[in-house]
């Protein structure tokens, strides 16, 4: 199947028509006193009367109404100002809706139709804003290409093995040519709130990842504390952890003891981390391989292993005793697990199934990992062996 995945898509992409009452939007309602202002003239072309509404669209991608305005003499604007970079609509009479990336600071002259055509779609431009010019660059490149990327498939499903694989070289030379044309519009947006959407809809997230995370840094370094961009770093954090070859996230946790375990204490070891839980039978399969290496490096200092306790079924203030009872009943005192009590810790490393293991080495950046039971304790205990030895 030819086809490109382009990954979570912020709301500008799909913007919504439809509306929250008159009282959500009292709660997120700007003022002219805050510091940036915009403002919005609009020209129709048309003949239109009736009421446009400025709205703004929240976290859950829904258009809540910030102020409205009279149609006179086919125009109509909006002066007002925001607190933080976000995306706002023009929405004119329910007919027709203009989509807006603002920072703040904006002086915006629209030029629509402001009704809907018998056929196609209303037309508009926007001017004063070089961001949202560039932008929209972007998003008409990537228009084009996604409607030659359906055509190549389409041709795909109907053709004979010989001709799809000229078929996969001609979406390949297609896929190349489109990276290499948006991808510096793309990085002229920098840090911008459009800039940021860009990079999060319009990028490979496997092929441009070095672009994505570095980005994601600059937007952390300049301060960057809006909506979208903390989406953003979030999102970048996620894919990030638990990756091959980055640093292991720290963490500082207790056993059953109440000793603090803190995995940046172990920097110059080769530390290998256990996820597990009392419910998990696959984890507890793994447990007689997983001795089975501690024995062999017992004598090794430069060798440790941690078992994090994760993903109980119960409430944090059971937790403690839950697991205390499980290992002083199973005979598996040897863990000596540590208690990751609302599982934040699997979460930085990205576990979504258990039991997950980790080999972090001297560095403290992550070499192996794997999840699952690997069938029998040899398996494991051969897993663990190749990870410690490993240079």
């Amino acid at each position: 199947m030819l086809k490109i995945t382009l990954g979570i898509l912020f709301a500008i992409t799909t913007l919504s028509c439809n509306s929250q009452s008159a009282t959500d939007a009292q709660k997120t309602e700007v003022t002219a006193s805050e510091k940036m202002p915009v403002k919005i003239n609009v020209t129709l072309t048309k003949n239109v009367t009736g009421t446009a509404y400025l709205e703004k669209m929240n976290e859950r991608n829904l258009a809540q109404k910030l102020d409205s305005a009279d149609v006179v003499g086919n125009k109509f604007a909006f002066d007002f100002a925001i607190d933080q970079p976000g995306i706002y609509q023009l929405n004119i009479n329910n007919e027709q809706i203009i989509g807006l990336i603002l920072e703040g600071g904006e002086s915006l002259d629209v030029t629509a139709d402001g009704t809907m055509p018998d056929q196609g779609v209303p037309a508009y431009k926007i001017v004063g804003s070089k961001t949202m010019d560039k932008f929209n660059e972007i998003a008409t490149e990537m228009q084009s290409f996604a409607q030659q990327r359906a055509a190549l498939e389409a041709d795909f499903q109907k053709a004979n093995p010989k001709r799809q694989v000229e078929l996969r070289a001609q979406f390949q030379t297609l896929n190349d040519a489109n990276r290499a044309n948006v991808k510096p519009l793309i990085s002229e947006l920098g840090t911008s709130l459009a800039g940021i959407i860009a990079a999060n809809n319009f990028l490979n997230p496997e092929l441009d990842k070095e672009y994505l995370v570095e980005l994601a840094g600059r937007v952390e370094k300049e301060g960057k504390d809006h909506y979208f961009a903390k989406l953003f770093v979030q999102q970048m954090n996620a894919k990030s952890a638990g990756q091959l070859g980055e640093m292991a996230p720290d963490f500082d946790l207790v056993d059953l003891d109440g000793k603090q375990v803190k995995l940046s204490d172990l920097r110059g070891k080769k530390v290998i981390i256990d996820f597990w839980a009392t419910w998990c039978g696959p984890c507890i399969m793994s447990f007689p391989g997983m001795k089975q290496a501690m024995d062999k490096y017992k004598d090794r200092d430069d060798v440790k292993f941690l078992f994090v306790n994760t993903f109980e079924r119960v409430s944090t203030d059971q937790w403690k005793s839950t697991v205390d009872s499980f290992i002083k009943r199973k005979g598996f005192d040897y863990l000596n697990p540590v208690l990751d009590i609302g599982s934040e810790t699997a979460l930085m490393y990205g576990v979504e199934g258990i039991p997950a293991k980790f080999c972090v080495d001297a560095e403290g950046k992550i070499a192996h990992k794997s999840t699952g039971y690997m069938g029998s304790s040899e398996a494991v205990f051969k897993e663990m062996v190749e990870w410690v030895e490993s240079k």
